[in-house]
């Protein structure tokens, strides 16, 4: 299985958390994890024509597909085993949909939840080997 690489918030605690849930989950070790302030995502932004949309999390799938909001949280479900790919069952909505609820989400996870600084310390800690900086 290749390995596919998640860009996030580091300094959102429900962004910290969702990857503590990932790690927890993903037995191949498939995923490896990034913040969006890393020196290497910003490499990728730099060498790709892609346009990143800001804020929001960036699923990077074998070194050549990128997924953004709602389609990045499905396709790492859809990579992981259950209970997690038990998501799946939203790619039966539509993705502007998905897109919207995700937006509605990420535009209130700042006041739902604290920001985190020692949150990203423990993901940086705990999952040392696979986070990229």
């Amino acid at each position: 299985m290749q390995k596919s690489i998640l860009f996030y918030d580091s300094e959102c605690l429900m962004c910290s958390r969702f990857v503590l849930l990932i790690f927890k989950y993903d037995k191949n070790s498939s995923v490896y994890f990034s913040s969006l302030n890393s020196e290497y995502f910003k490499s990728i932004k730099q060498n790709s024509k892609k346009i990143f949309p800001d804020e929001t999390v960036v699923f990077y799938k074998n070194q050549t597909e990128f997924y953004y909001k709602s389609e990045a949280v499905l396709q790492i479900c859809n990579q992981l085993k259950f209970p997690l790919n038990i998501f799946l069952v939203f790619n039966l909505l539509p993705t502007s949909l998905l897109n919207s609820i995700y937006g509605f989400v990420a535009l209130k996870r700042r006041s739902w939840f604290k920001k985190s600084d020692e949150k990203c310390a423990l993901i940086q800690a705990k999952l040392s080997e696979r986070v990229i900086k």
